[in-house]
């Protein structure tokens, strides 16, 4: 794939949104993460270790978020803390499938 293809990829992959928890505001925000796990690269298709697409999950929500201490704070670090906690399968599942290392 080449990086035109990548980023049209990234741009409509569907994913599965917030996984088992309410998406909220933060559609956008849990669907580019969901890109970022399936092809480890961002938008411009630099590659992306598991960390740094928890970070950006984390980063977008804070940005997105419309409560000034739940949205902004609160819940962008709980659901950071539950991918770090719950993504790791999920990621390496991805890796493997596609051939790669971690």
């Amino acid at each position: 794939m080449n990086k035109d293809q990548l980023k049209r990829a990234w741009k409509y992959l569907k994913g599965d949104g917030c996984t088992a928890v309410p998406d909220l505001t933060y559609s956008k925000c849990c669907r580019a993460h969901d890109a970022d796990y399936r092809y480890a690269v961002n938008e411009e298709g630099e590659g992306l270790t598991r960390a740094e697409a928890d970070r950006r999950l984390r980063e977008c929500m804070m940005k997105t978020g419309k409560t000034p201490v739940i949205g902004r704070f609160l819940l962008p670090w709980v659901f950071w803390l539950g991918v770090r906690v719950g993504g790791a399968g999920i990621w390496k599942g991805h890796r493997e499938r596609d051939g790669e290392n971690e």
